[in-house]
């Protein structure tokens, strides 16, 4: 696989544009973009997901106050500094400089699939048993209940995931789906979009209709809203690993890049 770095730094941009509208309505929930690294930080959110720093561009005589910045960051605010390096990450040593500090490397990588061209895609059938429908405000207590059980967090989880979620209802760029077989909803979904660009995140389902086609379905229905809506390119992110990641190609993304992921306790 080979990608122009400019074209990563590009993709990596946009889901912290698009979760921009955020700022201001979510409580301590920031995003801060400058030309060293981009940072976003959810007190409300303490999930890895929602606490990085990434696109490290620094010099090798600078790198190391940027690094300094990000972990203090962090240890104000009494969370592990996490850092995403892609492949136009820079300097070249940054793994090294990293795992000196005392960072441990995660894994899995983190694999960024991207589907371009989307106004071309013809639409694939879908299973007519399932049914996906748009979040409302009414609905977000059952969002979470049901995400909490995809990803298989605790029960104590639902409330923060409230608190998350219900601040992005109704705000532009921001859709949430839930897909139901009969009146049992059993798989989450939220499309971000900026400007020809739409992210997808939450996508889980729970344990018991894991290998359905209920995924796919909802993939379905949120490209198709992007088709209609003039999207050019959708963009998401895993960790679960080469089986998700063929079924993806299957849905008609290819892989773009591999971030790994770097913890300070």
């Amino acid at each position: 696989m080979s990608i122009d770095p400019q074209k990563i730094i590009e993709y990596e941009r946009i889901s912290p544009l698009c979760m921009q509208p955020l700022v201001g309505v979510m409580p301590g929930f920031e995003i801060i973009t400058r030309d060293e690294f981009t940072l976003i930080s959810s007190v409300d959110y303490p999930s890895p997901d929602a606490n990085r720093a990434s696109i490290l561009q620094a010099s090798p005589e600078t790198i190391e106050s940027v690094l300094d910045e990000i972990v203090a960051y962090f240890k104000e605010r009494g969370m592990p500094a996490a850092i995403m390096l892609s492949p136009a990450c820079s300097p070249a040593d940054l793994p090294e400089r990293l795992l000196k500090r005392g960072f441990t490397r995660q894994d899995p990588p983190e694999a960024w699939m991207v589907m371009e061209n989307l106004q071309t895609i013809k639409r694939p059938k879908v299973d007519p048993k399932i049914t996906v429908r748009r979040v409302e405000a009414a609905d977000v207590p059952l969002f979470a209940e049901v995400m909490a059980a995809a990803f298989e967090m605790p029960a104590e989880w639902v409330p923060v995931l409230i608190n998350v979620v219900a601040p992005s209802v109704g705000i532009q760029g921001f859709t949430h789906y839930l897909a139901w077989i009969g009146e049992r909803p059993l798989a989450t979904l939220t499309m971000m979009r900026h400007q020809d660009y739409v992210v997808i995140g939450s996508a889980g389902v729970l344990p018991e209709y894991r290998g359905s086609s209920t995924i796919f379905n909802l993939a379905v229905k949120v490209v198709s809203q992007a088709q209609d809506e003039g999207v050019n390119t959708v963009l998401l992110q895993t960790t679960l690993g080469p089986v998700f990641e063929r079924f993806l190609r299957i849905c008609g993304f290819k892989p773009a890049f591999w971030r790994v992921g770097y913890s300070l306790e």
